[in-house]
């Protein structure tokens, strides 16, 4: 196949189309490269073939591979194509959101205009948790949650912040739920048995170190598995029970911040809790009040009066 040019977008077009069916159909390394050709996007263009290589934790000559099997000469043709196609791809889902979702910010930019493409990278979060967010999955979710014997939460970095947040709200309501560290995560991994629930967050749904590493274990346990992730699944989606998704619209690598799909994990957390307390409502607002009563409790009446 060679490269090709303005009147020849079906066969850009063939090889996003050839990424996406390895995605879902093909095994192993070659489902490792379509999931980071899909999820980086045009973020390939300032990589090497080396570092994309590594970063899809797999070698050169598989990107030469996939590449034939996608019917090119060779990983060159392919990413050309595959750049083209995707530029396209994402000018329109641009337009669509009205922000670049990867770069939502430039040189010059006023603070208002920071704060504007904020506000409208926050809106497409919320419609698009909107459309992809299965109810069902996340009702089953919380049944999991509060019919749970023991419940963690395993997240890397921002995530694991995030979980943080859910869990401090969980515990107002009566639900301990631990989120460790990785280096704490493996003990916490062996308390975990039949009848728990782990709530796992990773929107490029790898599970290559820890903690999301310890999941596959957990899994054979008999723990129900909760995924935050993105809604093309991943490693994680596909080992887990209940799957909370939302599109995925922005590169792992390349990118500003977090700040699309960091919206979207918070607002599907926060959607989890507020399921959870309505589920047992009553039960859940005198426990809240209690807490907010005992902290009064703590606080000076006049905290400007001398002691």
């Amino acid at each position: 196949m060679t490269q090709s040019h303005e009147g020849e977008q079906p066969l850009a077009e063939a090889a996003i189309a050839f990424a996406q069916e390895a995605s879902l159909g093909m095994p192993g390394s070659i489902k490792q490269v379509a999931d980071f050709l899909l999820s980086e996007g045009t973020g390939v263009e300032q990589m090497s073939m080396a570092q994309i290589a590594a970063r899809a934790y797999t070698s050169k000559p598989t990107l030469v591979r996939f590449a034939k099997q996608a019917g090119y000469a060779g990983w060159k043709d392919y990413r050309h194509d595959f750049l083209v196609a995707m530029r396209r791809l994402e000018a329109d889902r641009a337009r669509q959101a009205s922000v670049d979702i990867n770069f939502p910010v430039d040189e010059g930019f006023s603070v208002g205009q920071v704060v504007d493409s904020l506000r409208r990278i926050h809106e497409l979060a919320i419609q698009q948790m909107e459309q992809t967010l299965d109810h069902e999955a996340l009702e089953r979710a919380a049944t999991a949650i509060l019919s749970a014997r023991d419940v963690a939460f395993f997240g890397a970095m921002q995530n694991l912040q995030r979980g943080k947040v859910f869990a401090s709200d969980l515990g107002v309501i009566g639900i301990l739920c631990r989120t460790p560290q990785a280096d704490e995560a493996a003990a916490v991994a062996n308390h975990l048995a039949a009848g728990d629930c782990l709530i796992a967050a990773s929107y490029s749904g790898r599970l290559t170190h820890l903690p999301l590493a310890l999941v596959p274990r957990l899994r054979e346990r008999g723990v129900t598995i909760v995924a935050v992730t993105n809604a093309e699944r991943g490693e994680l989606g596909e080992l887990a029970d209940h799957v909370l998704g939302f599109a995925p619209l922005e590169h792992h690598h390349a990118k500003v911040g977090a700040f699309y799909s960091g919206a979207c994990t918070s607002l599907i957390l926060e959607a989890l809790y507020a399921t959870c307390y309505a589920r047992r409502f009553d039960e859940s607002r005198s426990r809240r009040e209690s807490v907010v009563a005992g902290l009064r409790d703590l606080i000076p009446n006049d905290l400007g009066t001398a002691g």
